[in-house]
Formats: structure tokens, sequence, C-alpha cells
């Protein structure tokens, strides 16, 4: 005779599943291990199918692959090899599996749990992988939208906070459905629009609109060299000798300040052969003088083309530089988050990692200088960071910052 999930709710005490929610999820993220190791490699998540070392390639037996006990029995070391382990790997599981447990405590063995634990596992990790490699993969963030519009027609739960709607209506002069299927799909593309949306204006707008006018060849080194985060690309403005116009795309960023280690973590380590200060771009080797209203390329080095996107040729005039804003991988991870927290919440998240990206970035500044601008904030784990918070303190919180400016503004 079945049971309903109800019943089995009601007959199994919370600790079994309390100790189930940590048990599981402590596996995942040693799948997750894997994820976060194979994807920004461009390896595959199946083939080998069992885990591997990456000191020795040598297969990884199931007793080694236990989540968390296998490293603490090991030492932290390879049975094979005795390559030191990471701690990332054991600090991954832990931390999935006490993700999976606090949301069995907050929302009960139910379909919202196991939705609420997919979307954590896909956000941890995105979060790791931007931490170490600062990309956001698309084999996560796509399969991850689709998963998010299947989980809002799955459950309703989530269809958006009074204000918004108050909001949207004050817009178009109409409610917002609030319930049911239409509401939750509604409220999907509302934080799509309003996750997505901002940090494409951000990014995409700010690389666009702002640009820096190049006059001399101080100009030049000064862009490349100080404006530019190191491994990110400039996109240059250039005159050709024919009189047309179009862009060419380079690497920037000051590679002298990077340690030999990071350097070769890089994997675009300039030439030795410099010329006048832009030795520590993309355009190492480049020969330039000023030009008219600009600053003229006058020879090229022959290897120039493996490491920028586009061609410059001798003759084409540089004439201004626009500088990367936000990647396009923040863009489609919050289309992901976004479709699956609704607009409220991705308003909190949008709030919280901007908060939590300043208290990074302030110390970066005040300890380093401009050396520390030159590299990248990886904004990816910022938002992962807060869409966790917004599975848990979203509402709450967004409703007493919201009262608390109201208050102020009154």
């Amino acid at each position: 005779m079945f049971i309903s999930i109800v019943e089995l709710q009601e007959s199994v005490p919370l600790w079994f599943w309390a100790i189930w929610a940590f048990l599981v999820g402590s596996c995942i993220g040693s799948f997750l291990n894997v994820v976060i190791y194979r994807l920004p490699r461009g390896g595959s998540v199946n083939t080998p199918a069992r885990s591997y070392c990456p000191s020795c390639k040598a297969s990884i037996a199931w007793y080694d692959n236990l989540p968390i006990i296998s490293f603490l029995v090991l030492r932290g070391r390879c049975r094979a090899c005795r390559a030191k382990i990471s701690w990332q790997y054991p600090l991954v599981e832990l931390a999935t599996g006490l993700l999976f447990l606090t949301t069995l405590l907050a929302f009960g063995p139910t379909l919202r749990c196991f939705l609420n634990c997919v979307f954590e596992a896909a956000v941890v990790a995105l979060i790791v992988i931007d931490f170490n490699d600062q990309i956001l993969p698309d084999a996560i963030t796509l399969p991850g939208l689709g998963f998010a519009l299947l989980a809002r027609m799955l459950d309703h739960h989530l269809v958006g906070l009074p204000w918004m709607n108050l909001f949207v209506e004050g817009l178009v002069g109409r409610p917002l459905p609030m319930t049911g299927l239409t509401g939750s799909l509604v409220n999907a593309v509302l934080g799509m629009a309003i996750g997505a949306g901002t940090l494409w204006m951000l990014g995409v707008g700010y690389f666009r609109l702002r640009a820096f006018p190049i006059r001399t060849p101080e100009d030049l080194t000064d862009f490349l060299k100080r404006r530019c985060v190191v491994g990110t690309l400039a996109r240059l403005k250039v005159r050709r000798a024919s009189g047309q116009r179009s862009a060419v795309y380079v690497i920037g960023g000051d590679f002298s300040e990077l340690s030999p280690e990071e350097l070769a973590e890089a994997e675009f380590a300039p030439s030795n052969a410099g010329s006048r200060e832009l030795s520590m771009t993309a355009l190492d080797g480049a020969q330039v003088e000023a030009g008219e209203r600009g600053v003229r390329i006058t020879s090229i080095p022959d290897d120039l083309e493996q490491t920028v996107e586009g061609r410059l040729e001798p003759g084409d005039t540089i004439i201004s530089g626009n500088l990367e804003g936000m990647g396009l991988g923040d863009v489609k991870m919050m289309l992901f988050v976004g479709a699956f927290l609704g607009g409220s919440l991705t308003f909190f998240v949008l709030l919280v990692a901007s908060l939590l990206g300043v208290l990074v970035a302030v110390p970066r500044i005040l300890l380093r200088g401009q050396v520390a601008m030159q590299h990248a904030l990886p904004f990816g784990v910022m938002l992962g960071i807060a869409a966790l918070l917004a599975l848990f303190l979203g509402e709450p919180g967004l409703t007493i910052y919201l009262d608390f400016l109201s208050s102020f503004l009154t």
C-alpha cells in the first residue's frame, strides 16, 4: 500500500531527514569538485567516469573518494603519488552538505526544498569556478536557466513582494498576476530583466560608451597598462590607412605587477621583445608614434596576431580605447539566478553583491593602491553568495531595507 508524501514526512523524524540531507549534499559536493576542476579546462564531467588525481592522473578508488572522510584519512595527500590535495575539495563537500541541511531545516522535505538544493549546487560550482578561474561557464548557467523556468512551472511558491507589484502597476497601469503559474512565470521574467538587464547596462554599456581618447604613445601606455585589468579585453578604435574605421580587441593590463606564478597561470605571457613601454601588453613589440589625432602604428611583430583579436597593420592609427566592464558570464548567471528567485529577491541579490564587492575592493585598494585595480574582481562570487543568502534571508532582509529606506526618505 502506497503512502503519501505528507504521511511520509509525518512518519519519518526530522533528525533522519537532516542526516540524509547532509550526506546527500556532501556527495553532491564531491561531484561539484569534478565539475569545478574539469569544466574550465574544457573537460567532460562524464569522461573519464572515475575521478583521478590531477598530479599523477591515477584513478581514485571509491574508498578514497568518500566526501570529507577520505581527505582526513589520507591527511590531504594522494594515496598513489603523495601529492597534496587542495583544501577546496573537503570545503566544497562540507559547504554543500551544510547548505542542503539548512535548506531541509528551513523548508522541510518538500519539492521546494529539492528545487532549492539543485539551485544551490549550481551556484556553489559557479562561485568556486569564478574564484579560481574568473569564468562562469555556459555549461552551468544556460542549463540552469532552463531548470529555473521548469522549477517555476512546478512550484509557484515565489511570486514577488507587494512592493514589486505596486512598482510595475505604477509603470504600466495594470497589476501583475500574483498567484499561480502565470504569477510565477511573470516574476521569473522580472527577475531576469532586473538581474541580467542591470548588469548588461553596467557592463556592456560601460564598455561601449566610455571612450578614452588616445593622442600620444603615453596615452596608449596609460590606457593599456593602468586602466585595463590584467587579462581583460580592451577595445581600440582604429582608423585604417584607407580612412576606414574599425575596432580591434587586445589584452590589457600591466603584466609586470604579476608574480611568476600568476603570470604562468595567465596563459598569455608576453614575449621579451620590448618597445617603448608597451612590452607589458598584448601590443608587445609594436612600434608607435604620435600621429594625426591618434597614435600611429609604424611596425608590427610577426607574432602579434597570436595575442590580438582582430588585426592591426602598420599605418593604422589608434584613436581611442574602451574598457571591458562586466563580463557577459555575469549577465548569463543573473538570467539563471533571476529566473529562479524572481524580481524581488533578484533586487536583493544585486544589492548585497554590490555591498560585498565594495567590502572586498576597498581594503585591496587601501593596501595595494592602484596595483589592486589591475586585478579583476570575480563579481560572480559576490553574486553567488548573495543568491544563497537570498534563499533564506531575502524576503525579510529586503522588507527591513525597504522599511528603513521609506522611513529615511520621509
